[in-house]
């Protein structure tokens, strides 16, 4: 509890100290496209002193507060706890192993008091229904004094979201829709789990859940790689939008691996997860850097999402 107050007394120090700058001795703010801003948030969400990001760390911590103040940036509702963006959450002991070359976690005996964040920010539509977009923004941290920086797994999709959440802020979609950051995913989809258990929102009025996650390698070919729960005519549509723009998605069920979509399943709630084909090169490895990410073909995943959540 002692750190959750600390950090949202932080979170309201950052947007003090934003609202005081005197503009007028700031130089003259240039004009960037989605595509500098997307490659912005992932060299923040990927800084040293983001330190990978591991779920219940400082660096993720710190991640937390980027994300939410780029909520409040864009003009978005808070949708957490007691009227924040965050939605708290405690932890067990996790320690990490290597299972098949790949570095993950498992959950290790011991205490451990450690709390992670899901950053929650409402943009209100026309209907009273939602549709949840979503990306974990966790990583592995540092593990034997290296830094694993998670630029694809997932500071592509956090980017991505932050940017898709800013354009539509200047918009009016057909439904309010829910931009959700969850924490600790590498620990076993830990966020997602705990909104589905304590929602902010009534998960009756939820549609459908799109989920991003580790898109930074796509290639021009416009290929994806989709999991999902189960369909209804909301995820259609959007899919069909996808597939208008070019994108081709290749759906397939793996009992390897998943996302956060799954977390939905148990509720019924039809959800999807979007990837590279190419997601494993260089998971869960020191050498998934920030300047191997295609922000370009980024933004125009961006215009084609953003499509269809407002037409």
């Amino acid at each position: 509890m002692k750190k959750v107050i600390a950090i949202l007394t932080v979170i309201v120090f950052l947007f003090c100290l934003c609202g005081c700058r005197n503009k007028n001795t700031e130089p003259p703010a240039v004009a960037e496209t989605p595509e500098n801003r997307i490659e912005r948030h992932l060299r923040e969400l990927t800084a040293k002193d983001m330190a990978g990001r591991r779920g219940g760390s400082r660096g993720e911590a710190r991640a937390a507060l980027y994300l939410a103040h780029q909520l409040q940036q864009a003009g978005l509702k808070p949708a957490g706890e007691a009227g924040t963006y965050m939605q708290s959450f405690s932890m067990g002991n996790y320690e990490p192993v290597l299972v098949d070359k790949r570095m993950t976690f498992r959950h290790a005996p011991g205490s451990n008091n450690s709390v992670s964040e899901n950053i929650l920010g409402m943009l209100p539509g026309i209907e009273d229904k939602v549709i949840i977009v979503s990306a974990h923004y966790d990583h592995l941290g540092v593990i034997k004094d290296k830094i694993y920086p998670g630029a694809n797994d997932n500071a592509s999709g956090a980017a991505l979201v932050l940017e898709l959440a800013a354009a539509l802020s200047r918009e009016m979609p057909r439904c309010n829709i829910l931009f959700a950051f969850w924490g600790a995913e590498e620990m076993g989809l830990l966020g997602s789990a705990y909104f589905n258990a304590h929602p902010t929102v009534p998960l009756d009025k939820v549609l459908s859940v799109v989920n991003i996650d580790s898109v930074g390698n796509l290639r021009p070919d416009k290929k994806l790689l989709g999991w999902s729960t189960v369909q209804n005519e909301t995820s259609k549509y959007i899919v069909e939008v996808l597939n208008n723009e070019g994108w081709e998605i290749d759906w397939q069920k793996t009992d390897k691996h998943s996302s956060d979509h799954a977390s939905f399943s148990g509720a019924g709630i039809s959800a999807f997860t979007l990837l590279s084909p190419h997601w494993l090169d260089d998971n869960h490895t020191p050498q998934d850097t920030v300047n191997k990410i295609k922000t370009g073909l980024l933004a125009e995943l961006l215009f084609a999402i953003k499509k269809a959540l407002v037409t």
